[in-house]
């Protein structure tokens, strides 16, 4: 795998600057492990930023400093959605072989790349890994079950894992953290690992989705393919949150969101 390029894209909205820094610090550790053992010949980070505001040079620069890669920073404010932010990343990202998807709030453990393309090696058939995902909640797989219209609206509550056994079904908590998982339901959208000619496969996310559940509907089809897993050694924490922590409005585009998927996968998550 020496010869192969690895494209990063990470979608910001009005980041908080110091968290994203610490992403980028850890993703230049993860990138450079992954290179002394040859899994890949170079790394390339691309950030979609959809903050009303141009990025000041400086910050730009902060930016490049911390990851230590090229970096292809574009500005696009009339915010089309989080997966058609990834989706334009990856149409600038024409000759890469493998496609990571982040979250702007992970923090990538040093051996998290070299562990996930190392998967993808043992594994051709499959094209897709989500990680091992460390969040307020303990250690689980970055999966989920499809959930049930009461499941959606506990947790567009912001009702936790802590409280509700429901809630820790969904987020497959029963799973053994530490065992694979091939095919997994529904994968996480904050830290998804693919060959990019699977990504393009599948046309990426459904640009239809403005915030939440274009993950599930893309690992959901992906999921029909047969193409995913969970990789239990790819390890990143998360400092993010449920929809109903981030105020009214991300409820609703949770809720939004969760009619839509439903409507297209059925209720059920067939």
């Amino acid at each position: 795998m020496i010869n192969v390029l690895l494209t990063i894209s990470i979608v910001l909205y009005c980041q908080d600057e110091a968290l994203l820094v610490r992403t980028l610090g850890s993703l230049s550790l993860a990138c450079l492990e992954a290179r002394k053992l040859g899994l890949m010949r170079n790394s390339r980070l691309i950030l979609i930023d959809h903050s009303p505001q141009l990025a000041k040079p400086e910050v730009i620069a902060s930016w490049r400093q911390a990851c230590g890669m090229d970096v292809d920073y574009c500005h696009d404010p009339g915010n089309p959605g989080f997966g058609a932010g990834h989706n334009a990343a990856f149409r600038r990202a024409v000759d890469a072989d493998f496609f990571l998807i982040a979250n702007p709030d992970l923090d990538f453990a040093p051996d998290s790349l070299v562990t996930g393309l190392g998967f993808l090696a043992a594994h051709p058939a499959t094209g897709i890994v989500a990680p091992a995902l460390d969040d307020d909640d303990g250690l689980r797989p970055a999966c989920f079950r499809p959930p049930d219209a009461l499941t959606l609206i506990l947790r567009g509550l912001g009702v936790t894992a802590r409280t509700s056994r429901r809630i820790a079904r969904y987020e497959c908590r029963d799973w053994d953290p530490g065992q694979p998982v091939f095919v997994p339901p529904l994968m996480s959208g904050c830290c998804l690992l693919f060959r990019a000619d699977v990504f393009d496969r599948l046309g990426g996310f459904d640009p239809n989705y403005f915030l939440y559940f274009e993950d599930f509907d893309l690992t959901r089809r992906a999921a029909r393919l047969g193409v995913s897993a969970y990789c239990p050694t790819m390890r990143v924490k998360h400092a993010g949150g449920g929809a109903g922590r981030k105020g009214f409005v991300h409820a609703i585009h949770f809720l939004r969101s969760a009619l839509r998927f439903f409507s297209t996968h059925g209720w059920r998550g067939r």
